[in-house]
């Protein structure tokens, strides 16, 4: 008992540590990507958000930092209401200023609200509006078509506006898991002396089902709680549920060897898994 606690928190020290040097501002914040489809003038783009206006006492003293550090905000800005949405940048004390890497593609890295209008000003001084959307990940990205609006007249509520899911990053974690792990296990199995074809088809089908278990609720702290630390809480805790269950499966299934080494396998193969898993998750941390 006394070594598999020294063992358990090795594992947790390998995984920690090199986090706790990572990370200097505790905690990611949620991004929000979005790319404008279809314009066909220059505009100036602006979350907006539900929420009051701030009083006139307020705009004004707010007034001369957005002047001098965003000279193309628009003047109706400051006024402008669509079904009790407002300028963002009106009511988030961090406001919502955007990166923009390239043509009709924004980036607000810093906790954008999650349920929001996009609203084009152009610089003719017409404006459209979207719908309503609430983005569901953590690190959102959201496309707007406005191909099919007539863009020469202010309306509201309108354009195609939608979340893009990151389905093919889902699909090669997913598989990038399960076979990274089938391998590493495979490969200690043999290590461990089993040669027995029912040895590794009861390796291969346990792991399959427990991967795809820990992958899903990964996926869910990654893409909608709290991506890296929720992952790493997620991670460790699954992997210890999955050894506890490997470990019970191998001391009555995985035969071939005694109880002892079918123990040790468990160990030796979940910590080599833990550290495969915690590689894939760097690897993919910023995809």
């Amino acid at each position: 008992m006394k070594k598999l606690s020294i063992l358990l928190l090795l594992i947790f020290l390998t995984v920690l540590f090199p986090m706790m040097q990572a990370r200097a501002d505790f905690g990611p914040k949620r991004s929000l990507d979005v790319e404008i489809i279809g314009a066909k003038k220059p505009y100036h783009i602006e979350l907006l958000m539900e929420g009051d206006l701030p009083i006139q006492a307020e705009i004004d003293e707010m007034r001369p930092y957005i002047e001098s550090e965003y000279p193309d905000y628009p003047e109706m800005l400051y006024t402008f209401q669509d079904e009790g949405y407002v300028s963002a940048n009106l009511v988030l004390p961090w406001g919502v200023w955007q990166q923009n890497p390239e043509d009709n593609y924004y980036i607000y890295s810093y906790n954008p609200p999650e349920q929001l209008k996009i609203m084009l000003v152009f610089t003719d001084g017409h404006y459209v509006t979207s719908k309503i959307i609430e983005s569901t990940l953590f690190n959102s990205k959201i496309t707007y078509d406005i191909t099919a609006v007539d863009q020469d007249m202010d309306q509201l509520s309108v354009g195609k506006i939608r979340e893009v899911l990151p389905i093919q990053t889902m699909s090669i974690e997913l598989i990038t898991r399960i076979i990274g792990t089938i391998f590493i296990e495979i490969v200690v199995l043999f290590l461990f002396g089993y040669i027995a074809k029912r040895s590794y088809l009861l390796v291969t089908y346990v792991n399959l089902v427990t991967q795809v278990i820990l992958t899903g609720f990964m996926f869910a702290a990654k893409y909608y709680v709290f991506p890296i630390f929720g992952e790493l809480f997620v991670l460790i805790i699954g992997e210890f549920m999955i050894f506890l269950t490997e470990f019970i499966i191998f001391r009555f299934y995985l035969t071939e060897k005694s109880k002892k080494r079918a123990l040790l396998y468990t160990l030796a193969a979940n910590f080599f898994s833990l550290v495969a898993s915690y590689t894939i998750m760097i690897v993919l941390m910023n995809f």
